[in-house]
């Protein structure tokens, strides 16, 4: 007994401060030893991107086969609960060819997708009516819509496109078969393209790679620090976001693009009017001068093309005898510098994440 209190010193190991532990250090004369807690934790795991496979060899699913555990998000309320992972069949229907009619639809496919369902009733809440649930676009989210399509699919690409004036989303690249005025054919000949930044910090969401932004041709004087993003916070740049109505711009942004829009109304005599909230800067319609489509009333710049916002700058409020410069104030230091909302986006662009490019349609190639 002596021999073994006096060999203590060698042990190294944790006791579970059970009253059977403790019998046995009294037992022999030892001191008390570190203890070592069980916590239980509530966790989820994020599913692996394309091409990788997931290996779980901590043992925590052991004897468990039950459903597995996601975390369900709604977008609109930013609302967050625990659902359901699950698997079911969707079917598909592929445009493909060129025909008499400009295409020919291909045979429909079944594939098994996985869905996050959620298991609180309020989930759906603040969505359109007859919404039956969010789909995922996120970049690299193993249950994006887009990932799981190309994975299934094996001649699709990691691309999708809005058609936001149709409630349409096509998968797996074109062709966007539209008619329009004189133009029949495929939308996609008639992009243009920006880069798309990845975000560490907010990797599922589309950053274009903003340089400067123009009003008339004349450069909104803007920090430059603003339009980058840190890599360590993830704070700043310029990205998408069709939840948003209209563009939201950092305060000083914001000011600089006021401040230029309003001495070009002076110098064409556009007269200003008492702003209609949550817009800085509003003018009375009849004095607004038409507009052209060269140069774009407000233009983003790209490293290599430019995107001329026309006849979306500007908002009709008060039945249309006043308009407003459409873009709203987002505070001194918000997360995104520039985020891009629907008002101003139009009503068709290609989010290709295959060749980090967002396509996108000028004025004059009708986008209104």
């Amino acid at each position: 007994m002596k021999l073994t209190a006096e060999s203590e010193v060698r042990m190294k190991k944790c006791m579970w401060n059970t009253a059977y532990d403790l019998q046995i250090l009294k037992n022999f004369g030892m001191k008390c030893r570190k203890l070592k807690f069980v916590r239980v934790k509530e966790i989820f795991f994020t599913l692996p991107l394309s091409n990788q496979l997931l290996l779980c060899c901590d043992g925590a699913s052991r004897g468990n086969p039950g459903m597995a555990g996601i975390s369900t998000r709604n977008p609109v309320t930013r609302f967050s609960g625990k659902g359901e992972l699950v698997s079911d069949v969707v079917y598909t229907e592929s445009i493909y060819a060129f025909g008499n009619e400009g295409y020919i639809r291909g045979p429909i496919d079944l594939r098994p997708i996985s869905f996050g369902c959620a298991t609180t009733s309020n989930f759906l809440k603040g969505l359109g009516e007859g919404a039956k649930g969010v789909a995922g676009l996120g970049r690299s989210s193993r249950l994006s819509l887009v990932s799981q399509f190309s994975a299934a699919f094996p001649q699709f690409r990691r691309t999708f496109a809005l058609d936001l004036s149709g409630l349409l989303i096509y998968f797996g690249g074109g062709p966007y078969i539209y008619s329009y005025g004189t133009f029949f054919g495929d939308l996609s000949k008639l992009f243009h393209y920006a880069p798309l930044l990845v975000n560490p910090k907010s990797k599922e969401e589309y950053f274009v790679d903003v340089k400067s932004v123009k009003i008339h041709g004349k450069t909104v004087p803007i920090d430059k620090k603003l339009l980058s993003i840190n890599k360590t916070t993830g704070v700043g740049g310029a990205k998408i976001d069709i939840l948003k109505p209209y563009t939201v711009l950092e305060t000083s942004i914001y000011k600089a693009l006021i401040k230029v829009h309003t001495k070009w109304a002076k110098g064409m005599n556009v007269t200003r009017v008492t702003p209609v909230a949550p817009f800085g800067a509003c003018y009375k319609s009849s004095t607004i001068p038409p507009w052209t489509s060269k140069p774009g009333s407000v233009a983003f710049i790209f490293p290599k093309s430019e995107w001329r916002i026309v006849w979306r700058d500007l908002v009709s409020v008060n039945n249309d005898a006043v308009r407003c410069l459409g873009f709203v104030d987002g505070g001194l230091k918000p997360k995104t510098s520039i985020v891009i909302g629907a008002h101003q986006l139009g009503w068709f662009m290609e989010f290709d994440t295959s060749r980090s490019r967002w396509g996108f349609l000028q004025p004059e190639s009708g986008q209104q």
